[in-house]
């Protein structure tokens, strides 16, 4: 595959232990950057101009990943930093998804992003701690070998927190995306919080201008060194501001919109009418001018630390991003991670009932003349006091049950896991004692809304950090301002009624924008539906799918039975069955593959029966 190498960096302590175990790499292969004591501190493969780096006598910064940091500014930081608390506030101060590395006084402070887009993991490597922005590369670094118990996890959709944090080498540790790394001489390694969700109170006019200011940051960010960019051109509410934000910047603008098989769609005529009012190039890709859903199932491509979530339409992001390589495109800005930052589910009902009833009244009705809910349901799923770890427990124990009513679970802490008809029993047991050892954990955030957001937005910048990997690797990367820093941050300090209001798509997102696009393309209520071209690509590529099911890995290693998937895919597809849940399977397939794992159910495969 042609365009950018795999990238991934590791972090040592400041120790004469961490400087001998920066052999296991091969320093000879890799870039290297120095603790000022002269030590190696970051070891690893990145372009050339990746990082921004700063010293100041005993303290060093380093910045990788997209943010508006510069030397001269990182030097000033480092100049009036004492402690590394001290450079957890720089990352607030930062625009952009990014990595920050700090080295003061032999100390060593890393944190990733809020959203989990740039995580970090932890592990021991001949007894260093150690950390990394891949889990495979610490893994093979110690040795270690993936667990089938924790890939068995991945079949249930949605996974809920905690364990959807949890690595598939049990001896690695994730850092949580909230917390910074401390490694400190002659000290085991710890983890520091250093953000918590906002209190969601701010009214509408304050919250549109702080996501307002957030996004053009977000999007300055990705075009202030000029070059072309790509920009996506859905015509939906999400895309279409991105686009105007980014004309406004000093980098040429090539937007992209990709058809559908339905003729019927609507995204073509929204986009066509931005398009109108935007400078640049255009690109129009019909349907047929791409590879379709499910092409090159039989070939997963690269597999990297975890199962690469949208299989469906990896031939086709890679595709498109071979051809914007060829346009000269540095990057593809994408409204990826709107969804789950503009819009509160309706659980923010219970936080506004208390202070304002008469508003949680009105919002109800609204809500239920949408969703066809009974106003006993409501209200029971409202008054509903289970804590988190309550609604854990019981999750485990309905694995394999029907979905409970859609009011219960958007007015609560969350869409439940379920495991898909193809799942056996000895993975419907293996998934229910890991949701079981997680079951004291506390949510995301005390409000039931800010945490369904939160697992929402980590769910959704897991699925991007794979995807922005391979794209960059076919030539053009993904980049995703809704899931910055700062503009998570403007969103979740809303008024969870402007973000959850009924009567309106997305008004925090509108206000924000209003100044820079015109009033008419934000007056769109809904998005496109993709589920034709879903059915098309899954009949085109039955072959190449049975083919995969004939020879399963997953059927071999006891977790899935090969006739009920065959079935599935090959014949009538199960009601009420999600096509995410085909889309984890088969990322499942793939990765087991490429990595084997350390354990395998010896029980025969059977259909699941719990």
């Amino acid at each position: 595959m042609s365009g950018h190498p795999r990238t991934w960096f590791v972090v040592l302590p400041d120790t004469e232990a961490g400087a001998a175990t920066a052999a296991v790499w091969g320093t000879a292969e890799c870039r290297a950057l120095h603790h000022p004591s002269g030590r190696p501190w970051i070891l690893g493969h990145w372009p050339a101009d990746e990082p921004v780096t700063a010293q100041a006598g005993p303290v060093a910064l380093a910045v990788f990943g997209t943010s508006d940091a510069d030397p001269h500014r990182l030097r000033r930081h480092a100049e009036r930093v004492r402690d590394p608390r001290d450079v957890l506030a720089l990352g607030g101060d930062l625009a952009g998804s990014f990595h920050l590395l700090a080295t003061v006084h032999g100390t060593v402070a890393a944190r990733g992003s809020l959203s989990g887009l740039r995580r970090l993991h932890l592990a021991e490597v001949d007894g260093v701690p150690v950390l990394s922005d891949r889990a495979d590369v610490l893994a093979a670094a110690a040795g270690l070998s993936p667990s089938l118990d924790r890939l068995a996890l991945r079949l249930a959709e949605p996974l809920p927190h905690p364990v959807d944090a949890l690595p598939l080498w049990p001896e690695l540790a994730a850092v949580p995306p909230n917390h910074a790394a401390v490694l400190a001489p002659g000290r085991p390694a710890r983890t520091l919080a250093h953000w918590h969700p906002p209190a969601p109170q701010r009214a509408r006019p304050e919250a549109a201008t702080a996501l307002g200011q957030a996004l053009r940051r977000a999007v300055d960010t990705r075009t202030r060194d000029g070059g072309l960019i790509a920009a996506d051109l859905s015509g939906g509410l999400d895309s279409t501001p991105l686009c105007f934000l980014a004309a406004t910047g000093p980098a040429e603008l090539l937007t992209v919109t990709i058809g559908s098989v339905d003729p019927h769609h609507e995204d073509a005529a929204w986009a066509q009418r931005a398009a109108h009012h935007l400078p640049g190039r255009r690109l129009v890709l019909a349907a047929e001018d791409i590879p379709a859903m499910f092409a090159d199932i039989d070939t997963p491509g690269p597999q990297g630390d975890e199962p690469f979530a949208w299989t469906r339409t990896r031939a086709r992001d890679e595709a498109v991003a071979r051809l914007l390589a060829t346009h000269g495109a540095r990057l593809r800005i994408s409204g990826e991670g709107g969804d789950e930052v503009l819009q509160a589910l309706p659980a923010y009902l219970r936080t506004v009932l208390p202070r304002h009833p008469a508003t949680a009244a009105r919002h109800l009705r609204g809500h239920r003349a949408r969703l066809r809910w009974t106003l006993p349901d409501a209200l029971s799923a409202l008054s509903d006091p289970r804590p988190y770890s309550a609604w854990l427990a019981r999750a485990a124990d309905r694995l394999t049950h029907p979905d409970p009513p859609r009011t219960t679970q958007l007015l609560g802490w969350g869409m439940a896991p379920r495991l898909p008809p193809w799942a056996t029993a000895r993975t419907a047991e293996l998934v229910r004692e890991q949701l079981r050892a997680g079951q004291g954990s506390e949510p995301l955030a005390p409000e039931h809304a800010q945490h369904q957001a939160l697992r929402m937005v980590r769910h959704s910048a897991a699925a991007m950090r794979q995807l922005i990997d391979a794209t960059a690797r076919a030539g053009t990367p993904y980049s995703v301002p809704f899931l910055d820093d700062q503009v998570l941050d403007a969103c979740l300090a809303a008024d969870p009624a402007t973000r959850g209001t009924p009567f309106a798509y997305k008004p925090l997102l509108t206000a924000a924008v209003a100044p820079d696009v015109p009033a008419d393309l934000l007056r769109r209520t809904g998005k496109g539906d993709f589920s034709p071209d879903t059915y098309q690509g899954l009949a085109r590529h039955r072959a190449e799918l049975a083919a995969l099911i004939d020879d399963s890995t997953l059927a071999r290693a006891g977790l899935v039975d090969p006739a009920v998937l065959r079935q599935a895919c090959l014949g009538l597809y199960p009601p009420g069955t999600s096509y995410a849940a085909l889309d984890a399977t088969l990322a499942c397939e793939h990765w087991l593959r490429a990595h084997g794992t350390s354990r395998h159910p010896a029980s025969p495969t059977t259909a699941q029966g719990a």
